[in-house]
């Protein structure tokens, strides 16, 4: 494969991230948006928009996690094993350097 096709690649898998970003950041901000006013709230745009970052980092870090997980375990894929562990292994790294 040459360095073109290769650099294409990459910018078509960079959109594709953008685009899920983009995406998934309208659904976090309307699912805040949504629960503030169930809930009687005001939610700024600001906090909203920190809210669906924070929201897609973490989606991205379990996804990480879970990748890991399941080549240590010899799979290709995920189960809910692998899910457990990665939220359990999350709470106690921030019962590490949260305030006690």
């Amino acid at each position: 494969m040459e360095e073109g096709e290769s650099n294409f690649g990459r910018e078509e898998d960079e959109a594709e991230t953008e685009l899920l970003r983009d995406r998934f950041r309208l659904f976090a901000v309307s699912i805040a948006e949504a629960e503030a006013k169930r809930n009687e709230m005001e939610i700024s745009q600001p906090v909203m928009e920190c809210i669906a970052d924070l929201a897609f980092k973490f989606s991205e870090q379990l996804a990480k996690d879970l990748e890991l997980f399941a080549h240590h375990a010899g799979r290709k894929s995920a189960n809910m094993e692998d899910v457990i562990l990665s939220v359990w292994f999350q709470h106690i790294g921030m019962r590490t350097w949260l305030p006690h």
